[in-house]
Parts: structure tokens; sequence; C-alpha cells
């Protein structure tokens, strides 16, 4: 009897495993905003902050796609320095379907400071509009806090 409590218990395990796989796995998905953290101020962020996407494309109008379930990371980091600091404080729904279980969610506290949600709601093309609040410190000295506002994208699947 002993036997078979370890084999039924290694077959449910692996029955679960496999289950998840054939619905799709939700995925991280890390966003990471460039900024040149030796000349940014509020009126240059479109010059001196990016995601990294292809030219031609404004800030306000970088869409990361995104499925449920999916995690979404927001991370700063200095194009000037490596020493210097960009901290994601919060990411703060704007307009269209808020695709979070909340308004606003807040940074993680620690240093660099970056952003974690989650993807709960939303349908297949279903847009959110929202803005990314980020500190920046050069040569140990705060610059400012800053706000872009790009876009998620709900897609069809995983």
């Amino acid at each position: 009897m002993k036997t078979k409590n370890p084999l039924l218990i290694l077959c449910a395990i692996l029955l679960l495993s496999f289950s998840g796989i054939a619905y799709g796995q939700a995925k991280v998905i890390t966003i990471t905003l460039y900024v040149n953290t030796a000349s940014v101020d509020s009126g240059n962020t479109d010059q001196t902050c990016n995601f990294g996407q292809a030219e031609g494309i404004i800030n306000r109008n970088f869409t990361v796609e995104a499925n449920l379930g999916d995690t979404i990371i927001w991370r700063g980091e200095s194009t000037s320095s490596p020493s210097d600091i960009v901290n994601i404080t919060a990411i703060n729904h704007e307009g269209g379907k808020n695709v979070f279980d909340k308004n606003r969610l807040d940074g993680n506290g620690q240093s660099p400071e970056l952003v974690i949600g989650t993807v709960v709601t939303g349908a297949p093309g279903d847009e959110d509009k929202y803005k990314i609040s980020f500190k920046v410190y050069n040569n140990g000295n705060r610059r400012g806090t800053f706000h872009i506002d790009p876009i998620i994208k709900v897609g069809g699947g995983n």
C-alpha cells in the first residue's frame, strides 16, 4: 500500500503539470526604460528616454502586447553611467481598458526600484494607456520625477 501512494502523488503532479502546458503558459515581459540620466529634464523626455523601440516610434506610441496572466516588469536603466539610478516608482492607468487589478501599481521600494503587474482582465485588442512615473539620480543627485505614457495591448493568446 505504501508504494501506491507515492505513485498516485507522482501521477497527479504530472497530470497537473501537463494540463498547464496544454492551456499555454503565462510569460514574464520585461519593459526597460532607457534614460540619459545626465541630460533628462521635464522638457526633453522624448529625446532622452526610450524603450529601445524602432526609429520613428515615439514613447507615447510604444506598445507592448501582453496576454491574460502575463506578468510585466518595468525597470529603468541609465544610458549615461552605470552608477546612475532610474527608479520606476509607479504605473498609473490613464485611459482605455485597465488590464490590472487596480488603477495604480507602486514600485517595490528597492534600488533600483521597479514595478511588477499581472494582466488580469481584457479582451484581445483592448488597449490600456498608462503612465510610467520614474525618478532619476545622476551622480548621486536627484534630477527629478518624470512621466511617459505608453500602451499595453491585450493579445489573442499565449
